[in-house]
């Protein structure tokens, strides 16, 4: 049974000593404490770890960060990749696999092996791997309306429009905005009802108050446009929640975290209403954020082959559809994967459809390469949300590693 933690004081305090609260966790100089204790300043629904975990297997050729060089950012100097974890991509930690290996395992910044790291929106990808086992069981259809499963939505004129299909790739046409630079974003609203930060005298209490009240306009047809909008994962989590009868964090815990060989228990934060924020509070260590990105490339299966995500869900990501590349054109994020799309809730890099991609604030990635049977994870405390040195380093460490570990 899915145990449920309490912030442990009333002012929500992350590290009384250094001033850290829910008020300014996301200071650039408190980041790396904060995003390492989110269950201090949310409610917080823990997913279990089994009883014995699948230890990972370790290449006897490890990779040599510092010996691997790789273009600065914006210079045509070259730097070790020790260097540019570091002050290019304040990372706090990394793991490389291949072919099912470990061939890189690193800690900095204060962070340790057995440490939960916030996931941000890398979390979209990991959590909504429900919806994939929810459609090959028959109990979603895509392409219903998100209404239909979700009554609460249903009297919201715009949502009827707007099937599941359409919410997993970020094509609701809903008018929506995620700019972390405009003080004034729609989007900082949406996270102080949340409860990634206080709210204020008129913040609604919780998701569903916060969709009701804003989130209700159409600005171009369902499916057209890629619009990157992270509350539309929280209502794929609560459709899982409405066909199966659990919440997000016990369907979880049943259905993946005991099949992947977990070592430690997982954090997933809920909001306000006790909504589970699905769409960037899940807090893992370093090697379990690898037992779960794994499955994207292993067709579904945990590293010791046990079936855990319906393999059909995962091909699908990889499929090309010409209405898929077309939206993502459409969208502001085109420059990031100039060849890519997004399907049910991850980004496709590359034309061939060979490359994966999740991605969170501050530094959290995945990024994997299927023919190569490469993965990349890492955790970071970038000071930014997003940065262009950030997205530059970050890239540029993928490609040097594409390099190392051919096809």
């Amino acid at each position: 049974m899915v145990e449920r933690l309490k912030p442990g004081s009333g002012d929500r305090v992350i590290n009384a000593e250094l001033g850290i609260d829910w008020s300014n966790w996301d200071a650039p100089t408190h980041l790396a404490y904060s995003q390492r204790a989110m269950a201090r300043f949310w409610h917080t629904d823990v997913i279990g770890a089994p009883a014995r975990s699948v230890p990972l297997a370790y290449s006897d050729s490890a990779l040599d960060m510092e010996a691997l060089r790789v273009p600065e950012p914006g210079t045509d100097r070259r730097l070790s990749a020790s260097q540019l974890l570091g002050r290019r991509l304040f990372n706090d930690a990394l793991l490389v696999m291949s072919k099912g290996k470990v061939v890189h395992e690193s800690y900095r910044n204060g962070m340790r092996d057995t440490d939960r790291h916030v996931n941000h929106s890398t979390t979209k990808s990991l959590t909504t791997v429900l919806l994939g086992m929810a459609i090959d069981e028959g109990l979603v259809d895509p392409q219903a309306p998100v209404a239909q499963y979700l009554s609460e939505l249903a009297r919201l004129e715009a949502w009827k429009h707007i099937s599941v299909q359409h919410a997993m790739d970020m094509r609701t046409g809903l008018r929506y905005e995620e700019d972390y630079d405009d003080p004034d974003c729609i989007c900082w609203s949406y996270f102080r009802a949340t409860g990634y930060y206080p709210p204020k005298a008129d913040t609604p209490p919780g998701y569903y108050a916060w969709i009701k009240q804003h989130m209700n306009d159409l600005e171009s047809e369902p499916g057209h446009r890629f619009n990157y909008a992270s509350p539309m994962t929280n209502a794929l989590g609560l459709i899982a929640e409405a066909v199966y009868g659990q919440s997000v964090a016990e369907l979880l815990e049943s259905r993946v975290y005991q099949h992947i060989g977990a070592e430690q228990d997982a954090w997933l934060n809920l909001d306000a209403s006790g909504v589970a924020v699905t769409e960037g509070q899940l807090s893992l260590t370093l090697r379990d954020f690898a037992r779960w990105a794994s499955l994207f490339l292993t067709e579904g299966k945990s590293l010791d082959g046990v079936p855990v995500v319906p393999a059909a869900y995962l091909r699908d990501i990889l499929s090309p559809r010409a209405e898929l590349r077309e939206a993502w054109q459409r969208g502001s994020y085109y420059p990031l994967f100039a060849e890519g799309y997004y399907r049910n809730q991850t980004y496709v890099m590359n034309a061939e459809a060979t490359q994966l991609a999740m991605l969170g604030i501050h530094g959290q990635f995945a990024m994997l390469d299927t023919e190569r049977e490469l993965l990349m994870v890492g955790y970071g405390s970038y000071p930014d949300p997003v940065g262009e040195v950030l997205v530059t380093a970050l890239l540029t460490l993928w490609a040097a590693l594409c390099e190392v570990y051919p096809p």
